[in-house]
């Protein structure tokens, strides 16, 4: 008998249920993380490995879809969704925060026991949606 990781479990998962993931523009993280504190470390850890340009406010910028980030936290409130989508709020309330990141990435979050059912991932995922400048 062979037990698949959680990453292999979530990488298959995601490949067959996102519609939004691209074999050529995702990217996959994973910790074992138990406490919040160290799981915004990941999360912003993550962030912070993804160059960005602040979009100019006085002009418009046209942005297109970019990369799309998975930061799996298969130990990090696993059995509280309501937790996990506080953690993520919370993620994006920084990020909205920092002048130029809320145009550039949108954060989301996956979970076993996810009210919308389409979002019921084997694992608590964090998911970057980042967005790039059309050249």
């Amino acid at each position: 008998m062979v037990v698949a990781s959680p990453m292999d479990t979530i990488m298959e998962w995601i490949t067959e249920n996102d519609c939004q993931y691209s074999k050529n523009l995702s990217t996959f993280a994973s910790s074992d993380v138990q406490h919040a504190d160290s799981a915004f470390e990941f999360v912003f850890l993550n962030l912070s490995l993804r160059r960005y340009a602040p979009t100019d406010s006085q002009k418009d910028t046209e942005l297109k879809v970019g990369p799309r980030s998975y930061l799996v936290l298969p130990t990090f409130v696993s059995n509280s969704a309501t937790s996990f989508e506080k953690f993520t709020n919370d993620v994006r309330e920084i990020i909205e925060a920092v002048d130029g990141l809320n145009d550039r990435v949108i954060v989301s979050a996956m979970h076993p026991e996810h009210v919308d059912e389409n979002k019921r991932s084997p694992h608590p995922v964090v998911v970057l949606q980042w967005f790039d400048e059309v050249e």
